[in-house]
């Protein structure tokens, strides 16, 4: 996608967590007025594809909290790239890392106990980077939501080798 706010992309005001049903509804309508199939010649239906991948891709980005995330920093003028985490939190990373991967590969028990650990953190992880961004708007300060960021795209790749090493 270009460097187009997919907030914008899809007509949505930037909000955190974000909606997914009005990430859908905002697609669908966007189908709904440019579907290429709806083009009158092929001028406009190479318009209405250019405007369909737009929209498509910016719901993508917006169904992701790591892409989402960055777009709610840039949409509040903030540098969206992470910061690097404390060592300590590293250790830690890569310590809940082996117990996650050892669940993934053990018994259905434990791979439910992991799914399960990991679906809480994502939701803590999304409410917390929405504390920091309300703390980023009062004072311009956006040093934890860029590392909240990192933790949210930590826990995306630890979860996708999960599901890569399951399926």
């Amino acid at each position: 996608m270009s460097d187009a706010c997919p907030f914008a992309v899809l007509g949505l005001a930037p909000s955190w967590p974000v909606d997914a049903a009005a990430v859908h509804r905002a697609r669908l309508g966007a189908a709904a007025r440019f579907h290429p199939d709806r083009a009158r010649d092929a001028v406009e239906r190479a318009a209405f594809e250019a405007r369909m991948g737009s929209a498509n891709q910016a719901a993508e980005h917006l169904l992701d909290p790591v892409m989402a995330a960055g777009a709610m920093l840039r949409a509040a003028g903030a540098d969206p790239s992470e910061l690097p985490l404390p060592p300590m939190e590293l250790m830690e990373l890569l310590e809940r890392r082996e117990w996650f991967e050892g669940c993934i590969a053990g018994s259905p028990a434990a791979q439910a106990e992991a799914s399960a650990w990991a679906a809480s953190e994502r939701a803590s992880l999304v409410a917390a980077f929405g504390t920091a961004m309300a703390a980023g708007y009062e004072t311009g300060a956006w040093t934890e939501a860029r590392r909240i960021v990192a933790r949210l795209r930590a826990l995306a790749r630890m979860t996708d080798a999960g599901s890569v090493r399951r399926g």
